[in-house]
C-alpha cells in the first residue's frame, strides 16, 4: 500500500498552515499533486501586497509552495525569509515578494506561481481558487456584517455563515480543469471560516466538486480555533461545510482519536467526538496529531491515513 497514491490524480483545497502540513506528507506519494489555495487573505504582509499591487494574497501559496519543496538548499531559505527590520520591508516575506515579482514579469499570477515553484522543485502544482478579488464577509448570530478574512476570528460573536463578495466569483479555469481531472479531492485541514469554506463558495468550483466521480475527503481539525470554532464538535464542523455547499459533499471523514490530548490552553482544545460523529460511517478516526505539538497535525500520519482510505474506497468499489 506504499505506493498506492503514486499515480492518483489528487487536488488539496484549502489555505494557510493546514494545507502546507498535507502537503509535506503527500508531495512524495503522488506524481500528480495539485493544491487548490483560498484567495481571500487580507493580513500581514499578503494584505499589504494585495492591497498596494492588485496582486492575489501570496502568503498561503507560497506557504504551499515552499511545502512542495524537497529542497535543503540556500534558496528555500532565501524563500522563506522575513525581513524584521526596516519601514516598507518589516514583516514581508522574500517568498511573498517573489510570487508578486514573477506575476507582474509574467503578466499572469498563475504562471507567476508555477516559476516560483519551479525555482524551488516543488513538487506539484499550485493554483488559486479564483483569479478575482474576493473579500471574505461574516453574518454573525447577531445579525451583524464581519468583512474581510484577518478581522472574522477577532469579532465578538459567533459565526453563523460566511459569503464571498462578489458572490459571483468564477473559479480559475486551471483549477477547474484540475478538479475535472482529479481521482482524489482532500478538503482541509484548516480553520474552518477563513480557510477551508471560502474555495468551496467558489459555485462553479464546488459544482464540479460534487459532480466529480473521484473519492472525496474532508480532513477535521485537531484543535478548536479561537474565534471560529470555540467549542466545535466533528459534526458541527461538518455541518457547517454542508451548510454552505451540499449535503452529504464527502465520501469519508478523517476525525483524530482524541485519546489523552491534555488541555492546555482555553484559546484551542482538542476537537469533541460526539454520539453523532460515531454513528457516522463515514467519520474514521486515526491518531494524526503531531508528536511535537498534540493540538496539530502530522503530514505523514495524514498520509497514512489517506492511503488507508482510498485503499478502502478502492476494495469496496470492485
Amino acid at each position: 500500500m506504499n505506493n498506492i497514491l503514486k499515480s492518483v490524480n489528487i487536488c488539496t483545497i484549502g489555505g494557510g498552515t493546514g494545507s502546507s502540513v498535507l502537503l509535506r506528507g503527500l508531495k512524495n506519494c503522488s506524481d500528480f499533486l495539485t493544491a487548490i489555495v483560498t484567495v481571500s487573505d487580507d493580513g500581514g504582509s499578503s494584505g499589504i501586497l494585495r492591497k498596494e499591487l492588485g496582486v492575489l494574497p501570496p502568503g498561503d501559496f507560497r506557504n504551499c509552495v515552499a511545502a512542495l519543496s524537497d529542497s535543503e538548499s540556500i534558496i528555500k531559505e532565501l524563500f522563506d525569509y522575513r525581513f524584521d527590520q526596516g519601514k516598507s520591508l518589516k514583516g514581508h516575506s522574500l517568498g511573498n515578494l517573489l510570487i508578486a515579482a514573477m506575476s507582474d514579469i509574467t503578466g499572469n499570477f498563475e504562471e507567476g506561481l508555477y516559476q516560483s515553484a519551479k525555482i524551488l522543485g516543488a513538487k506539484g502544482t499550485v493554483l488559486p481558487s479564483s483569479l478575482e478579488d474576493i473579500v471574505l464577509q461574516a453574518k454573525l448570530t447577531d445579525g451583524s456584517l464581519v468583512n474581510g478574512e484577518s478581522l472574522i476570528p477577532l469579532k465578538e460573536g459567533k459565526i453563523a455563515s460566511v459569503h464571498l463578495n462578489p458572490a459571483s466569483a468564477k473559479g480559475s479555469v486551471s483549477t477547474i480543469n484540475a478538479l475535472k481531472k482529479a481521482d482524489l479531492i482532500i478538503i482541509g485541514p484548516g480553520s474552518l471560516y477563513t480557510s477551508v469554506i471560502p474555495p468551496l463558495l467558489v459555485q462553479d468550483l464546488i459544482n464540479v466538486i460534487k459532480e466529480s466521480s473521484a473519492l472525496k475527503i474532508y480532513i477535521c481539525n485537531v484543535a478548536t480555533q479561537k474565534g471560529e470554532t470555540d467549542g466545535y464538535s466533528v459534526y458541527d464542523h461538518i455541518v457547517a461545510i454542508e451548510e454552505h455547499t451540499y449535503k452529504d459533499i464527502f465520501d469519508y471523514i478523517i476525525a483524530d482519536e482524541n485519546y489523552n490530548i491534555p488541555i492546555v490552553s482555553h484559546e484551542e482544545e482538542p476537537i469533541k467526538i460526539t454520539q453523532n460523529d460515531q454513528d457516522n460511517a463515514k467519520v474514521l478516526q486515526f491518531d494524526i496529531k503531531s508528536a511535537e505539538h498534540s493540538l496539530r497535525h502530522d503530514s505523514n500520519k495524514l498520509s497514512s491515513s489517506i492511503k488507508k482510505i482510498y485503499n478502502l474506497w478502492i476494495n469496496s468499489s470492485n
